[in-house]
């Protein structure tokens, strides 16, 4: 017995593992890796340690959802090959039940429910805050060094209301380029020949300062489009200034996000008696889906065996779309229910539970089937 349990135990763990690292490599450092590459094109002096640890916060947050998906798409692939090649069938003439075949499943479940808990209650909320004080790290280098908000011959957008093009040249943007924007529309078009960035800290509201040489100006007047109701005029040297406070974080405390707090701070959160009622039921929702994401191994776990031996499939490709099928409408109606987290009339704390109760509900069901064939 102890022989068939490592057997299928090993046979459902490899295979995660395998799913685990194709997820994070492929569907999320992929696009990661793409973006980050985008910035660094344009931003060459970012710091590669700054970069690599941003990659780094990204795996934790994504084990949450690659875990339990990875588990159900081991199940269905394992227990698919062992159904078409008739192993079942030697199994049960042995005198072993279904529960008693599937042991190992569940304590694999209960395993990764366990890892899921950890990611989900501790280290993604302590990821996520740590990403967000990179960004407010990134804000402040800016500060120090403005010449890196700009990247080199490429149109930037990260100034709020602004589009500048410029190419970098021994610290001073040449060809530089700018259009102050209202709305959707333009309102200001600036030309120079040249712009010196410089951040003056000494002002009650610290500004970043454009100072630009031999500068062409177009203005949009009261009525009319931009081309026709424009005024151009000539500058030797002209000043734009931008608030830094327009490259805050809004004010905001991340910490006190519900979806960056810690699972301490959480519950205390959810039982301080000041807060509002909308907030209060978002913590709550928030700890709720916490939990509800830690109980998707078992959840996937119950309804993927008797999935994965009726389907009696060897391809790896049905597997596949029935786990994306099944992790799919979990998540959907999870995400549906956590929409509601700020409409306290719904228990929207509640309401999180309901696809673990109907997957699980089902996924009895099924196994009891299954066992009595």
């Amino acid at each position: 017995m102890r022989l068939l349990d490592r057997y299928i135990a090993r046979q459902v763990f490899v295979s995660a593992m395998f799913a685990v690292a194709i997820i994070i490599i492929i569907l999320v450092l992929g696009n990661v890796f793409k973006e980050i590459l985008r910035e660094l094109a344009k931003r060459p002096d970012l710091d590669l340690i700054f970069v690599l640890k941003f990659i780094a916060l990204v795996i934790p947050i994504s084990l949450s959802l690659a875990i339990p998906f990875s588990f159900l798409t081991a199940i269905l692939l394992t227990f698919g090959r062992l159904s078409a090649d008739s192993e079942f069938i030697s199994m049960r003439m042995a005198g072993l039940n279904m529960w008693r075949i599937c042991l190992p499943v569940g304590v694999l479940a209960i395993f990764f429910t366990s890892i899921c808990a950890i990611v989900n209650l501790s280290v993604t909320p302590w990821a996520k805050t740590e990403m967000e004080g990179m960004k407010a790290s990134l804000i402040n280098l800016i500060k120090r060094e403005p010449m890196l908000l700009f990247p080199d011959g490429q149109v930037m957008a990260d100034l709020p209301g602004h589009l500048v093009y410029a190419k970098k040249e021994n610290g001073i943007l040449k060809e530089f380029q700018m259009i102050k924007m209202e709305g959707d529309l333009p309102h200001i078009l600036a030309i120079a020949e040249q712009a010196e960035v410089a951040v003056d800290m000494e002002r009650e509201d610290p500004e970043m300062a454009l100072t630009m040489k031999n500068v062409n100006l177009v203005t949009r007047g009261g009525d009319g489009d931009f081309l026709s109701s424009s005024h151009p005029f000539f500058m030797e040297e002209a000043t734009a200034g931008v608030p830094l406070s327009q490259f805050s974080l809004a004010g905001n405390d991340v910490r006190d996000q519900p979806e960056n707090i810690s699972l301490g701070r959480l519950i205390q959160k959810t039982r301080d008696p000041e807060l509002e009622p909308a907030m209060q039921a978002t913590y709550r929702t928030e700890l709720s889906m916490r939990m509800a994401f830690s109980l998707s191994c078992i959840t996937f776990g119950l309804i993927g065996v008797p999935l994965g031996v009726t389907a009696q499939r060897r391809e790896s490709t049905a597997g596949f779309v029935f786990s994306m099928i099944i992790a799919v409408s979990y998540y959907v109606m999870l995400t549906l229910a956590a929409l509601q987290r700020t409409n306290e009339a719904a228990y929207p704390h509640l309401l999180v539970w309901i696809p673990n109760i109907l997957f699980i509900s089902l996924g009895i069901f099924l196994f009891w089937r299954l066992s009595r064939r």
